[in-house]
């Protein structure tokens, strides 16, 4: 495999749409056997919002501000938070069989090891002082340059770099996604407008397709062990595929599918009790949710932007507190027996993070009106 072709396919797509179509295709077939290992440069031909797979958009998106001032939003397959990218900034995913030497099997080693090998390009090629911040960013003295989202899952890993080139407008951004207390307790910089930052900003120059291929191309040499790079295009069965992903991903359903409005407002009964407790541990924000029936957990809703392995982990622990007394050491008895399966990974995320939310939410417990 080190001396076969990669493919690196440059294209442009908005990232909402892409996150929810090109990319699973891609992903799909590089599972499959179908497709070499690949890299995709996409840059964004408009403004859009993608946010995780295990996040309400009615907790992390005004959605009445994103509808109104026409801002496409859809929620990924992938973990991580709310992202806002602007035209003309990029996205660049790793598509690439863990059974390669250079490639983690976890969310705990692939994070610093692709990131600091990201950072340290960024810096040779463009002159700034970029640096790996757990868990998951690349900053640049505090101001983050390069959110990142990854899914090691079916021998293949997906990482996906956010990287903002252009200026972005931080008053629209901050107004579709608000900022819970919770999320920048730990970050130097408080505010939108200081904490991120873009490529141009740093670099002190425009930034062309071409200077993005290329920082692509030395960002996998070096992660990679320098694999030969062709260029490619996606194949029919990967456009088969997009189209038949948009369709199950672009609508409401999946968009809502983390929402408790979805999966238990309409089993309330009354002498229903609900709560919300939401915590920041260093892997991401944790969002909990309990309905109480009879002193029992008859719903446990546990949303957030950190990167679970797998991704349906979350439900499995969802499930695994349905029905358990509704106090602390139930609720921690099962937790822990959750947390020590073998095949999960919350990485960053400790029994005590999922305690602390899920504690406020049984303080927080009112009945449904």
């Amino acid at each position: 495999m080190t001396d076969s072709p990669w493919r690196l396919i440059v294209d442009e797509n908005s990232y909402a749409d892409f996150s929810v179509s090109v990319s699973p295709a891609v992903e799909k077939a590089v599972v499959n056997g179908d497709a070499p290992p690949t890299i995709f440069l996409n840059v964004f031909d408009r403004d859009s919002i993608t946010i995780g797979v295990n996040e309400d958009p009615e907790q992390v998106l005004d959605l009445e501000f994103c509808r109104s001032n026409n801002i496409d939003f859809r929620r990924r397959v992938n973990g991580g938070g709310a992202i806002y990218t602007g035209t003309g900034s990029a996205f660049m995913v790793y598509y690439v069989p863990t059974s390669h030497p250079d490639v983690p099997e976890t969310t705990a080693e692939a994070f610093p090891k692709i990131l600091t090998a990201f950072a340290e390009t960024l810096t040779e090629r463009f002159g700034f002082p970029a640096e790996y911040r757990p868990l998951n960013d690349v900053q640049v003295e505090g101001r983050k340059l390069v959110p990142t989202s990854l899914k090691i899952e079916n021998g293949v890993m997906t990482f996906r770099f956010v990287v903002n080139v252009k200026e972005m407008n931080t008053e629209v951004a901050g107004a579709a996604m608000p900022m819970p207390p919770e999320k920048v307790q730990d970050k130097v910089h408080k505010d939108l407008q200081s904490r991120f930052t873009c490529l141009e900003r740093e670099a002190n120059r425009d930034i062309s397709t071409d200077d993005l291929e290329q920082m692509a191309r030395a960002a996998v040499a070096h992660a990679f062990s320098n694999p030969d790079l062709e260029f490619g295009e996606l194949t029919e069965a990967e456009r088969k595929y997009a189209e038949e992903f948009r369709a199950e991903y672009d609508n409401d359903g999946w968009l809502f599918g983390k929402s408790e409005r979805n999966r238990f407002r309409a089993d309330t009964q009354p002498g229903d009790t609900v709560g919300y407790g939401r915590e920041k541990a260093v892997g991401g924000m944790l969002w909990a949710t309990l309905a109480v029936r009879d002193g029992k957990v008859n719903h446990a809703i546990l949303n957030g932007d950190w990167h679970p392995r797998p991704i349906e982990s979350v439900g499995w622990l969802e499930d695994a507190l349905d029905g358990v007394e509704a106090t602390e050491g139930a609720i921690r008895e099962a937790v822990s027996s959750f947390m020590g399966r073998d095949e999960v990974e919350f990485a960053s995320v400790e029994i005590e993070n999922l305690m602390a939310a899920f504690g406020k939410a049984l303080a927080d417990q009112k009945t449904v009106g």
